[in-house]
C-alpha cells in the first residue's frame, strides 16, 4: 500500500512550487493584460454574446472582447492551479 501524498505534490506540476510558479506567471500576464482593459469584470456571457465590440489599443491586434475572454480563461486557470 502506498504512503500518503505529500501536501506539496501536485498532479500537474509535480510540485506545490512548480505549480506556484505557473500560477504567477499566468496572474503575470493577466495582470498586464488588464491595463489595456481595466479592472472591471464583466460578466462573460455579455462579453461573449456583445455586438459592439472595439479594438484594444495597441500593442494588442485582439478586440476588447477577445482580451476580455482572455483574461476570463486566465482568471479561471489561477483559480484551479
Amino acid at each position: 500500500m502506498p504512503g500518503p501524498i505529500s501536501d506539496n505534490y501536485d498532479p500537474e506540476f509535480s510540485t506545490g512550487a512548480n505549480a506556484a510558479e505557473v500560477r504567477a506567471g499566468v496572474q503575470e500576464m493577466r495582470d498586464a493584460l488588464s491595463v489595456s482593459l481595466s479592472e472591471d469584470l464583466l460578466p462573460i456571457l455579455d462579453v461573449v454574446r456583445g455586438e459592439n465590440d472595439m479594438r484594444a489599443l495597441l500593442p494588442y491586434s485582439f478586440s476588447v472582447r477577445e482580451l476580455r475572454i482572455i483574461r476570463f480563461a486566465m482568471n479561471r486557470a489561477i483559480e484551479s492551479i
